[in-house]
């Protein structure tokens, strides 16, 4: 069994798809979701599907929201049109989704934790919108877990050298702006191991919206 997390697919399921094959998921292994599965890419209800007919098939799938499912949850920027009875199943199932996820060893959540709150854990919308809260860590909170996290795109060679550091630092980012111009480095998707730190990387094929 292995563990693996993928955040910011962005509405590109052909790309999550490129990328479970490489990671040769199997219903064994737990698969994390980190947010953002619609919006900036092409097929905000292929991915969502895709989530779904993986845990109806029963892979061991955990999701956490993020941003822009927030939005939909909001009634802002929502791309399906809410007289479709399928955007209201979307955002109904949106709106059970947990603002971060546990397992032994990680915390995961789409975009960071407000370490300036007495309880980081109680600012929800800090989980979902933060940046640059890598500054303010309380490593004594934090004891020996590492925070996985997007949201916040850099390129590919960002994301490998943060991955090849996060023991060190306690925290990584996966967001490899899948739903980005192939240039600079970004346009890609990428998987953690969990258990073994390895990084998987896909180049999204699905273009942009």
């Amino acid at each position: 069994m292995s563990r693996f997390a993928i955040s910011d697919i962005h509405a590109c399921p052909q790309t999550f798809t490129r990328l479970l094959e490489k990671i040769k998921l199997t219903k064994n292994d737990e698969l994390f979701l980190l947010g953002d599965f619609v919006d900036r890419g092409p097929d905000d209800l292929g991915v969502v599907q895709q989530i779904w007919r993986l845990q109806n098939q029963g892979y061991r799938v955990r999701c956490s929201r993020g941003n822009h499912e927030q939005m939909w949850i909001n009634g802002v920027g929502a791309r399906l049109d809410p007289a479709d009875p399928r955007f209201r199943m979307v955002v109904n199932w949106m709106d059970k989704l947990p603002y971060f996820m546990e397992t032994p060893g990680y915390l995961l959540v789409h975009a960071g934790l407000n370490f300036r709150h007495p309880d980081p854990m109680a600012d929800q919308q800090a989980m979902i919108y933060k940046r640059y809260w890598q500054y303010d860590i309380n490593y004594d909170w934090l004891g020996s877990r590492i925070i996985v996290h997007g949201h916040t795109p850099e390129p590919l060679r960002s994301i490998k050298f943060g991955i090849g550091r996060m023991q060190e630092r306690q925290w990584v980012c996966i967001d490899s702006g899948c739903s980005h111009p192939p240039e600079n480095g970004f346009g890609y998707l990428t998987a953690l191991n969990l258990d073994t730190g390895a990084g998987f990387h896909v180049p999204n094929v699905d273009g942009h919206a």
